[in-house]
């Protein structure tokens, strides 16, 4: 483990200290673990979190073996993500009256189908702006939302997937648990879309392709990864926590009040359970993995249906745990608040950051750069980390002024009418 990632750890745990709150050993818990602020600051840690796992990705961090503990952790930080939005939605419901008659136009449009679209907009004119040669109608399709110009924007999508089933299901059904079915259904069916197509599903599978996968010049934009939808395993594998939001949510009361009985036994018992669902999760994905079409020229399906199985209850007793922990333990600080209101704005915008500072990490001909003192990967996450944040406000403000704008053209057109 290098200088720069013993930094970052100790930063990470000098955020989650900073404002900790322990209610005792005792029969005292925090009542208010699962209010929107004490969720929001979790929330804020998750989202600085997944931005150091998108360093530990990077190919010169990986090789230089920084950030090593994130680099398999971004499962766990969007599930929180996924679990607290099928919570909150829920929650608003038992709580505010009337509160899907205006949820298409404040939870969907003005809160993410404008941030995907001006995000698409921004990433199109820095494509633009940085010489990318892209053929015209991938110029289109990017504008129009059929791929990504952004790769990190595939949450939105989901998000607005999950938000109109929400919508549709619950504004017509009158049994939740019909809900819920239906909802484990689609997700069921989103998964099975990826396992069944995979993270090439245009390009004939012959044994050697993936030696120069990375290095095709003249392929078709759709025989490239990343660019359809459900194009890879990070589309589907946390989306089970968001109805696991919502179950938790219904039965919130009976829950805490069983975890309360024997508190520190069943904690125990479930990080125990989810260190060795963690292990078998790995050990099997050892010998079935989401990637094996690279490696064997074949299209195999069950490996990825192997791989999605194994970390749906590895997701389900992470919340479980996380649940647990926060009964006794908190932390509010104004970094953690900070990110969480600028969560999403900062994810949108920290791939962008990413390419425009690469030719700190990557030589002209685009191979790996490491400085004999690796001062130039310090560099380039300290101005990656400040232009994401600094781009995210930037960012949300914009998407302010377009919501307020839409509005404005929405309320003088009824008013002509």
């Amino acid at each position: 483990m290098m200088t720069l990632s013993w930094i970052v750890y100790g930063s990470v745990l000098f955020v989650i200290f900073w404002g900790f709150r322990f209610a005792g050993f005792k029969d005292n818990f925090n009542e208010d673990f699962s209010s929107l602020k004490i969720t929001r600051s979790l929330r804020g840690l998750c989202a600085l979190c997944i931005l150091v796992h998108h360093f530990s990705i990077q190919p010169p961090f990986r090789y230089a073996g920084e950030f090593k503990l994130f680099y398999g952790m971004g499962i766990f930080f969007v599930s929180v993500f996924f679990f607290y939005s099928g919570y909150g939605l829920l929650k608003s419901i038992d709580t505010k009256q009337g509160y899907l008659e205006n949820f298409l136009k404040t939870r969907i449009l003005k809160s993410l189908v404008v941030p995907f679209y001006v995000n698409s907009v921004i990433y199109g004119i820095f494509y633009a702006a940085m010489g990318y040669s892209l053929p015209f109608y991938k110029w289109i399709g990017g504008f129009m939302g059929l791929f990504l110009f952004n790769e990190y924007a595939w949450y939105p999508i989901v998000l607005v997937i999950l938000y109109l089933l929400f919508y549709v299901l619950f504004y017509n059904l009158r049994h939740r648990d019909d809900a819920f079915f239906f909802i484990f259904l689609v997700i069921f069916v989103l998964a099975s879309v990826f396992c069944i197509s995979g993270h090439y599903p245009f390009v004939k599978k012959v044994l050697g392709w993936n030696y120069c996968v990375n290095e095709w010049t003249g392929e078709k934009w759709w025989d490239t990864s990343k660019q359809l939808w459900f194009c890879g395993e990070w589309w589907v594998n946390t989306l089970i926590a968001f109805p696991a939001g919502m179950i938790f949510e219904d039965n919130e009361k009976k829950i805490v009040e069983w975890l309360k009985r024997f508190y520190w036994l069943k904690l125990l018992a479930v990080i125990s359970l989810f260190v060795l669902m963690n292990f078998i999760a790995n050990e099997t994905m050892n010998f079935h993995n989401y990637w094996s079409e690279l490696e064997t020229g074949k299209n195999l399906v069950y490996d990825r249906f192997i791989c999605f199985t194994v970390q749906q209850p590895l997701v389900l007793l992470f919340m479980l745990m996380v649940i647990q922990i926060m009964m006794k333990f908190e932390s509010i600080n104004p970094v953690t608040q900070f990110f969480g209101h600028f969560s999403l704005e900062v994810y949108l915008m920290n791939l962008m950051v990413i390419r425009f500072f690469s030719f700190m990490i990557f030589n002209e001909n685009n191979t790996v750069r490491i400085d004999s003192n690796r001062m130039n990967l310090v560099v380039y996450f300290l101005c990656v980390l400040i232009f994401t944040i600094l781009s995210g406000m930037v960012f949300k403000f914009f998407c302010h002024k377009i919501n307020l704008l839409l509005s404005w053209i929405n309320n003088r057109f009824h008013t002509e009418l």
